[in-house]
């Protein structure tokens, strides 16, 4: 009995990792039709496993009839676990390229609910400068790697975000109503990266740009952060090239390619 117990749990488990492959791997809500046809999965025992998951906010449910998305207590899961990567040597090796380069403060973080949450982080040489650590946490909706991350999620999931959040006005520039924000995550969908212009500090500006895994998702953003009279955006995009190399580079040493 144990042992058929046991294999009724694996059996389980192992239903409920192939329903959410297919969920983070696909760009779209995926159907109720088309989870039943690649698994081969009884729709009885498919609603089972969807409805688990929900219910622990591991996927969502779409506002389409029974379609289903990646839910926030997955891009929980998904943040810690970079987390427990960024502070790799070469990940470390590979901002201190683009800061000799930049001249300026560069992060790596990822989304953790309402917030964005440094791994990583070298300092630029300037003595004036936004002084954060690794872990720190900043807001998601007037930051540079925040926007970018919330950009790239589903249009359901970023619905629930923002209504969620405390949308705070921290400067003259902050974006804080859903409506402006939704132009801007279309703006940064369009030219695949993200500008903070003196949104969360005055006098600050930073660039993003998304740190990718093989499908295109968004994981993490790589960003350049500096006083915004050194680096307005025609001078913050005069680095993206470089920046977008070094983020396809940590990609590989994270293994997501």
């Amino acid at each position: 009995m144990a042992g058929q117990a046991q294999g009724e749990r694996g059996s389980a488990l192992s239903k409920a990792l192939d329903v959410l492959k297919l969920v983070a791997e696909s760009d779209r809500a995926v159907s109720l039709a088309e989870l039943a046809e690649k698994l081969d999965l009884p729709r009885a025992t498919l609603h089972r496993v969807l409805q688990q998951l929900a219910d622990e906010k591991i996927i969502l449910r779409s506002a389409q009839k029974e379609r289903y998305v990646v839910g926030p207590a997955l891009m929980l899961l998904a943040g810690h676990a970079l987390r427990s990567l960024g502070p790799q040597p070469p990940v470390r090796a590979i901002l201190n390229e683009l800061v000799e380069e930049t001249q300026e403060t560069c992060n790596v973080g990822v989304l953790d609910q309402d917030e964005v949450v440094y791994i990583e982080r070298v300092e630029g040489i300037s003595p004036l400068r936004l002084q954060l650590q690794v872990g720190s946490r900043v807001p998601f909706h007037c930051t540079a790697i925040g926007k970018m991350l919330a950009a790239d999620q589903h249009k359901n999931v970023r619905s629930r975000l923002l209504r969620a959040t405390e949308l705070k006005r921290f400067t003259e520039h902050t974006l804080a109503d859903e409506a402006a924000l939704e132009a801007e995550f279309s703006k940064i969908r369009s030219e695949a990266y993200s500008f903070n212009n003196e949104e969360f500090v005055e006098g600050l500006s930073a660039l993003a740009v998304a740190i990718k895994d093989d499908t295109g998702r968004a994981v993490a953003g790589l960003s350049v952060h500096a006083l915004h009279i050194r680096m307005p955006l025609e001078k913050a995009l005069s680095y993206l090239p470089s920046m977008r190399e070094k983020a396809d580079r940590i990609a590989e040493v994270w293994s997501l390619r």
